[in-house]
């Protein structure tokens, strides 16, 4: 292959030759439109596929997509972003602009049983568009060849094929992208930059990750306009503030979210992200961002049995970046921008616990656009070689891709049918059966809330935390703080159903729930999920101590509420850092009387500070416990009230489900209103360590 002054071409395979017509031809070119038609019926065989699973019915096969359905007829019927009438508004879109535009859709008139499919509709288009946009793309940057080749092999994409058809914003956002580079490319050789920046700002408010991709591109643009000669500073300042429109949007987005939430993060960013682990350490969060790009590029590099792309792919992607950043011009800022965003991007995935989660849905927006590099880096290759064998070789990197791609496809569709199938048993059954077997008004706990909420019409309580806010953050931390955080709830916005899945390995473990004895009775039980009736009777029961009170409950620490920790600045020292000190809930009974109350297990010491208290008198604090171990030294702790030790204490376990105790402080360390109170191990450094769910204390003077 021989690299032009201006192109990067793969001549072995094709030759593009441009003479006094060149630019005509080029406009009169149709291999744009021959990749989208390729698309589009690609895109609707995977349509076809789903439909021929379930007997005639698209199921889509994520809960998400049935979230932003009832999002959008929310937002269509003039209540922005709140899932159910009369609800405050929620973060459980992930995409604010991809809900705001199917609710302009069910605005138009595209209602009922209609919105879902146009949903799925636009994302086969956008998939369709966004190849032939990587055909235009790579034509620009390296000849007509290596777009007709990227073209083709995002239209036959298995995994974007798989999101086009998901209902979700996945090609949407990857169609930003593609029309924002497209848009560069074209305002870039005179830096003036008028449409890309919108571009580059709509793609930001499609999916946080397309932002951290657009900034890189919008430094670039930045700098450009900084640099055109000609303008004086007043003008490069003026275009250079518009070329950072993208940070412009996402501050405001994440400002309204501020001021309608109280916070400014997204509430799937909340339950996805490591950093929400109630044990959060910098070696632990690196180790798990670490480990998930590793698995990321081993997917990337096609070696993976995830068949997201064709073998080698990564390293040509590098090749091909490397390539464009040698030519120098708008070719280096593109192969800039597409590695630095897409790093960033990558880097910020990792981030989630989910990032490998759902054929790794977060990295597909920016596949067309690694597809293309990688194509180019055929290019790179074949220009190493000269004569027969160059053409011999772009002809067998290519076929291998091709072939890769194509041999995946049926793979791709059957995951769509398995999906599918797995969400009409699941989610869609439960929407079905409530809808006929509950009574309106109802609310319903469930930790997929969407096709409950969209296709059953009752109200529900999202149990993970994604449209009910305050339940993210609780739900990571266990189910002892869930049940707290619900238990605050007011009693008409508690479930009055639960519903929990079998089989639930990761995420949710509802189960636990049940155990506790918090739910009446089963209301149906079936091979996949069973619904229970909520029992709240004692909800309050835990509140207050069974030991005889010899006074007056000065202040009270509710382990496991993280409303009451926060208030009490109850920490948790684990003595291993892999560690995390979850939550529980349990039922004990005490001479017939049933109490239910939360626990956070504790692996080391715990330490809190007490409240209203009186100077100079002691405090007899109750404690409540369960350590379970036959081993005295671990369940034994040393007392220590603001930094000075009162002596060893005891946590004996107890057959009911927890013990109480009596721990007396002195009035001599009782020297202000607040007092700091560390349930220390026996020794420093060395086991054994405490070990030992933790109830709650209370404070008595």
């Amino acid at each position: 292959m021989a690299i032009e002054q201006k192109s990067i071409d793969i001549s072995r395979l094709a030759t593009d030759r441009r003479g006094k017509a060149g630019s005509a031809r080029w406009r009169r070119d149709r291999s744009p439109w021959l990749v989208l038609v390729v698309a589009l019926v690609a895109g609707q065989c995977f349509v076809g596929v789903n439909l021929y699973y379930n007997s005639g019915h698209y199921i889509p096969f994520l809960d998400d997509a049935y979230i932003h359905m009832q999002y959008a007829v929310q937002i269509g019927q003039g209540d922005f972003l709140r899932f159910h009438d009369g609800d405050p508004i929620s973060t459980g879109a992930s995409s604010l602009l991809y809900v705001t535009l199917i609710g302009a859709v069910y605005l138009a008139g595209v209602q009922g049983s209609m919105l879902l499919p146009a949903a799925v509709m636009l994302g086969v288009v956008c998939h369709a568009l966004t190849a032939a946009g990587i055909t235009v793309l790579g034509r620009r940057l390296a000849g007509r060849t290596a777009g007709i080749w990227a073209g083709t092999l995002v239209a036959l994409s298995g995994p974007l094929l798989w999101g086009a058809t998901s209902g979700m914003e996945i090609s949407f956002t990857a169609l930003l992208l593609v029309c924002t580079l497209v848009m560069f490319t074209a305002e870039a050789p005179r830096a003036l930059f008028r449409f890309t920046p919108v571009l580059a700002a709509l793609a930001a408010l499609s999916r946080l990750e397309a932002f951290v991709f657009v900034s890189a591109l919008s430094l670039v643009m930045i700098v450009n306009c900084w640099r055109r000669p000609g303008w004086g500073s007043a003008q490069r300042t003026g275009w250079a503030l518009w070329c950072a429109l993208p940070f412009v949007v996402t501050a405001a987005q994440l400002g309204f979210y501020k001021l309608a939430t109280g916070s400014a993060s997204l509430n799937g960013s909340v339950a996805k992200s490591l950093f929400s682990a109630p044990n959060f350490t910098l070696g632990e969060f690196a180790s798990s961002v670490a480990g998930n790009v590793g698995q990321l590029l081993a997917i990337l590099i096609g070696m993976s049995r995830q068949d997201f792309t064709f073998p080698g792919a990564l390293l040509l992607a590098v090749i091909g970046v490397t390539a464009l950043m040698r030519r120098g011009g708008v070719r280096r800022m593109v192969g800039l921008v597409t590695v630095v965003g897409t790093s960033l991007a990558v880097l910020a995935i990792s981030t989630m616990a989910t990032a490998l989660w759902q054929n790794v849905r977060y990295l597909q927006p920016f596949l067309p656009l690694f597809v293309l590099a990688a194509v180019i880096g055929v290019g790179s290759v074949t220009s190493w070689f000269s004569g027969r064998v160059g053409r011999q070789v772009s002809i067998g990197l290519l076929s291998v891709a091709a072939l890769f791609t194509a041999v995946s496809l049926p793979t791709w569709a059957h995951i769509v049918g398995q999906d599918s199938s797995t969400i009409r048993d699941r989610v869609v059954t439960l929407a079905t059966w409530t809808k006929g077997h509950l009574p309106p008004g109802v609310r319903i706990g469930v930790h997929d809330v969407g096709a409950a909420a969209y296709l059953g019409g009752h109200k529900t309580v999202d149990l993970v935390g994604l449209t009910t806010n305050g339940l993210a953050k609780a739900a990571i931390n266990g189910m002892g703080s869930l049940y707290e955080e619900l238990r605050a709830m007011p009693p008409r916005q508690r479930p009055d159903y639960i519903v929990v899945f079998d089989a639930m390995q990761i995420g949710v473990q509802l189960q636990k729930l049940a155990d506790a004895s918090l739910f009446d009775e089963a209301v149906v039980k079936v091979p996949e999920m069973t619904v229970w009736k909520a029992n709240w009777s004692l909800a309050d029961t835990g509140d207050r101590p069974m030991t005889p009170v010899p006074g007056q409950i000065r202040d009270y620490v509710d382990v496991g509420s993280m409303r009451s920790e926060r208030d009490h600045d109850h920490d948790v020292h684990e003595s291993r850092m892999d560690s995390q000190p979850g939550t529980l809930v349990r039922t004990a009974d005490y001479a017939g009387q049933r109490v239910v109350d939360s626990a956070r297990h504790v692996l080391g010491e715990e330490e809190f500070t007490l409240h209203n208290l009186v100077p100079g008198r002691p405090v007899r604090l109750i404690a409540r416990h369960d350590s379970g171990q036959p081993n005295p030294d671990a369940d034994t702790v040393n007392v220590v009230v603001n930094g000075v030790g009162i002596g060893p204490h005891r946590l004996a376990p107890d057959a009911r489900g927890w013990a109480e105790s009596t721990i007396t402080i002195p009035p001599e360390l009782v020297t202000d209103s607040e007092i700091t109170v560390r349930m220390a191990a026996m020794q420093e450094f060395v086991g054994p360590y405490p070990d030992y769910d933790s109830f709650g204390y209370w404070a008595v003077q």
